[in-house]
């Protein structure tokens, strides 16, 4: 949680930021070293050195931290742009196979509902002493066979 608020904040800061404060710590720190040649000062370029090279190795670091973040972000985005084109193309595949699925199923009805009426309708030609006529097992042999294999659906258009 405390890494997000941080994030949060330091993600809202301007580009210019961190490099203006390393700026300002090595102006600082070279200010010190100045004022440092000077007796009355001395005491004070003592303590305030340290703080600009600390300000100044702070603001190196953080500005290079802004960088790798940036390179993240935009990285995250393109991840992101590709899986939104993904989930297009899957969207448009499962369109198609519904296609498919769909035209397969009615042609196995279509198939279903012929030969039900050729049946129907040669089954005045089978007499009572059982004898078939030849277009009996052609008929069957059609109910038999795979309606779906024999078909082909383009939908690659």
């Amino acid at each position: 949680m405390f890494s997000w608020i941080i994030d949060f904040i330091l993600s809202g800061l301007p580009d210019w930021l961190w490099p203006a404060i390393a700026l300002g710590g090595f102006a600082t720190y070279s200010f010190a070293a100045i004022i440092g040649n000077f007796p009355a000062f001395k005491p004070y370029a003592i303590f305030i050195k340290p703080i600009g090279a600390l300000v100044c190795i702070g603001g190196i670091f953080m500005w290079g931290g802004a960088g790798v973040t940036a390179m993240y972000e935009e990285k995250i985005r393109d991840i992101k742009e590709k899986i939104a084109l993904a989930a297009e193309q899957s969207k448009e595949a499962n369109a198609k196979i519904e296609t498919k699925i769909v035209v397969k199923k009615q042609v196995i009805h279509d198939t279903k509902v012929v030969i039900q009426k050729e049946l129907v309708e040669s089954a005045a030609k089978i007499d009572a002493e059982c004898k078939l006529d030849p277009s009996v097992p052609v008929i069957l042999n059609k109910a038999a066979k795979n309606p779906v294999g024999t078909v082909t659906v383009d939908v690659q258009k």
